[in-house]
């Protein structure tokens, strides 16, 4: 049975892509890593796919969404019944011996047809980010952040939208992508459930490096042009 894919779309930055897998190493063989590389131009490109590990290759940065859209793909095609999406900037604190038990809580919860993160975010009426916690906020509008998201693939396909091939709408280039497929969930009933999970993230590695505030702001624009301005 193939348990668990977990898609790490990266560009550049080997050294964090490097640590992830080490830590990443003692995960069981129905387990499979699959590398979603946007066209780096690091050590990154050297990496070739072995054992658990499998490249998917993109010539250019197609962003997070498409990145991850096309390492569900891949999933979905080697019959993954569980597919997790994670950033390459986190560290595993468990045990090398422990190392699989948080992903059989989130498989647990994944057949169960939830979605789960470690945390999640929340806006307010207007849309502007508040903070991330540990919990779905009861105020304002809450959504799992997407840095570790975890659902069956059956559950994800049901988000796939017209002309994508992954859950992840492509109309963000980077941001609001975890906020519009929570709202997408949501709306059709699905259950978003926060997991405690000893993973540690880094946050905001590649996005420093491509400019934050002009990729959040065409975002929110956009995130707003399809949910409505609330207040």
């Amino acid at each position: 049975m193939n348990k668990l894919a977990i898609v790490i779309p990266v560009w550049n930055q080997w050294a964090y892509t490097k640590r992830a897998l080490q830590d990443l190493a003692p995960l069981p063989e129905d387990h499979k890593l699959i590398i979603v590389d946007n066209g780096s131009s690091d050590t990154t490109k050297e990496l070739q796919s072995s054992g658990k590990i499998d490249v998917v290759r993109h010539k250019s940065n197609l962003g997070f969404a498409k990145g991850c859209n096309s390492g569900f793909e891949r999933a979905a095609s080697l019959g993954y019944e569980n597919v997790m999406f994670l950033n390459n900037d986190i560290r595993i604190s468990a045990k090398e011996n422990e190392v699989s038990t948080w992903t059989e809580v989130v498989v647990y919860c994944a057949q169960k047809g939830c979605i789960v993160s470690p945390t999640a975010g929340c806006l307010d009426d207007q849309f502007n980010f508040i903070k991330e916690a540990t919990k779905l906020p009861t105020r304002g509008y809450g959504y799992l952040s997407g840095w570790n998201i975890t659902a069956s693939t059956e559950t994800w396909q049901k988000l796939i939208l017209p002309g994508d091939v992954g859950p992840f709408s492509t109309k963000f280039i980077s941001y609001f992508e975890d906020t519009d497929l929570s709202f997408r969930a949501m709306k059709l009933g699905i259950e978003l459930k926060i997991v405690d999970v000893p993973v540690k993230h880094i946050g905001r590695v590649t996005g420093k490096r491509i400019g934050i505030m002009p990729l959040y702001e065409k975002s929110k624009k956009t995130f707003i042009e399809i949910w409505g301005k609330r207040g």
